[in-house]
């Protein structure tokens, strides 16, 4: 059973995945969602509360999933192409908010200050941890770099073209170039 609180954070991240941020006002928020001004500042505050709350459900836990898929798949291959399938799927419905809350991060809004964590470190920490198990740690933080700017970028593109038939392939062959980098597996 949810509390009101999650309730409400539902239709919200829903309303913004759908018609985006842009200057909404914790009034119109309110009125969209079928909610009361008032319900919104009980919960969550400020309209910049909001945005945190909403960064959290949409970006919260995402290295350490990395972490855990990558532990349980010991074929970083494989792994791999599990981690694009999931992120392609919440990027399906959640991408374009995503990337538009990336734009408040990068004018330093404040509220949007952790995306940096979640959006960046996290991932590269989590990434390079995984790559750092097969190479030298300087070599696993470029990969774990690149890794985050291909498949960042690849979501980008997927999200403005709908080619997933093409962003898949560009995964697969990334995917053999990571490999090749990281040698084979030494078990054991």
């Amino acid at each position: 059973m949810t509390s009101p609180r999650e309730d409400l954070l539902a239709k919200i991240v829903l309303h913004y995945a759908e018609h985006g941020i842009r200057d909404t006002s914790l009034r119109s928020l309110a009125a969209a969602i079928g909610t009361s001004q008032r319900m919104l500042h009980y919960h969550f505050g400020s309209r910049e509360d909001v945005l945190v709350a909403v960064i959290d459900a949409i970006a919260g836990g995402q290295a350490e999933q990395i972490g855990r898929l990558f532990d349980s798949e010991p074929d970083p291959v494989i792994a791999g192409e599990r981690n694009w399938a999931a992120t392609v799927d919440g990027a399906m419905g959640f991408g374009a908010l995503w990337f538009e809350l990336a734009t408040h991060a990068m004018r330093h809004e404040p509220y949007a200050a952790q995306l940096a964590e979640v959006m960046v470190t996290a991932q590269l920490r989590e990434f390079t941890r995984l790559y750092a198990k097969r190479t030298t740690p300087a070599h696993a933080r470029r990969l774990a770099r690149l890794t985050l700017a291909v498949g960042q970028g690849l979501i980008f593109d997927l999200l403005i073209d709908g080619d997933r038939a093409a962003a898949d392939e560009a995964v697969r062959e990334f995917s053999r170039m990571i490999q090749g980098e990281l040698g084979p597996r030494q078990d054991g």
